[in-house]
């Protein structure tokens, strides 16, 4: 019988591991049971982008940087840090296992550098011509694409971060990140209807992505690529979203 309190202490976790709101984790639960919510903790940060960019305080471009500066500084980091780690480890030119290494070492490399600044380029311009009430989307897509790579793929280290996360996760939290992304994708394109064909490049980038960083990595994955993933989703859905408003 599902315990309210139980996913409550879970709902708590999340928003703990995906937002600088310290709340704890739960201690004496597998930490997959809190995936689940994922997308619902995306949906959040979603609204507060939607919110800051149609505040008319100061220009539009002032409101898009605001509101990437909330979207870094409320998640930690967090996403941006593994992105910036795969990046150097996806795009080098050796072996699976050196790969594994380049992206457990602390220091930036050239492709780090490159690939943030790409990301945050990208994303500062699309703040710009997404409108607003679309905005909760790319947030809440790119941590569907979070529960799908670790449902999918198995870890690339035993005793890695991605692999602790993984502990306790099976088709119920997963099921439940799928209702909670469809919900709120449905509510909000009643709202504001857009081209259905955004979400064909935002659902086929996901996939495409975890498989080919799978096999750049020797089968498996890592909890920096979760954040590659979920960033990547993010920017895609941006663009698909700002296409497939004015389409």
């Amino acid at each position: 019988m599902m315990n309210p309190l139980g996913w409550l202490l879970d709902f708590r976790a999340a928003v703990s591991f995906l937002t600088i709101l310290p709340l704890g984790m739960v201690q004496g639960r597998k930490p997959a049971w809190s995936v689940g919510f994922f997308p619902l903790i995306g949906a959040g940060i979603g609204f507060g982008l939607a919110f800051l960019t149609t505040v008319t305080v100061f220009s539009q471009d002032v409101m898009a940087f605001l509101a990437l500066a909330f979207w870094v500084i409320v998640t930690g980091g967090l996403h941006l840090d593994g992105f910036a780690d795969a990046c150097d480890g996806l795009f080098a030119t050796t072996t699976p296992a050196r790969r594994l290494e380049i992206m457990k070492d602390p220091r930036a490399g050239s492709w780090a550098v490159i690939g943030i600044g790409l990301l945050l380029l990208g994303k500062f311009i699309l703040l710009r011509n997404v409108p607003p009430p679309l905005l909760l989307l790319a947030p809440l897509f790119g941590r569907m694409a979070i529960v799908y790579a670790m449902a999918a793929h198995k870890p690339a280290r035993p005793d890695g971060l991605g692999a602790w996360f993984r502990d306790g996760l099976g088709p119920p939290q997963v099921a439940l990140a799928a209702a909670i992304t469809v919900a709120i994708t449905l509510l909000v394109l009643n709202y504001l209807p857009v081209n259905p064909l955004a979400f064909v490049a935002i659902v086929a980038v996901v996939p495409v992505t975890a498989w080919w960083a799978s096999r750049r990595l020797g089968g498996g994955l890592t909890g920096d690529i979760y954040g590659f993933v979920c960033e990547l989703t993010e920017l895609v859905a941006l663009l698909a979203l700002a296409w497939a408003y004015r389409a």
